[in-house]
């Protein structure tokens, strides 16, 4: 990854990989696609069950679809108009 990195001329030190903060990108930028289509949050709740492997992931992982949880927060958040959600 460090030649393409440098490519467009970042010569910085490798980034430190954080599953967590990972995870709440992935979800915030779901929940911004959800908002910006139009769609409702019971239309993205239903298009999160169509995803069966990972609510069996995460249900295993964590005891809930965490990942379906979390879209349909930062969903509510734009929602109410929070543009300050972090992403």
């Amino acid at each position: 990854m460090a030649p393409f990195a440098r490519d467009p001329g970042y010569e910085g030190p490798p980034f430190n990989w954080n599953e967590e903060e990972r995870r709440h990108l992935r979800a915030g930028l779901d929940a911004l696609y959800f908002h910006l289509y139009g769609l409702s949050r019971a239309d993205a709740a239903y298009i999160l069950d169509t995803f069966p492997s990972v609510r069996r992931h995460d249900k295993a992982a964590f005891g809930t679809y965490r990942a379906k949880d979390m879209v349909l927060a930062y969903h509510n958040a734009l929602a109410t108009g929070d543009t300050d959600v972090p992403l």
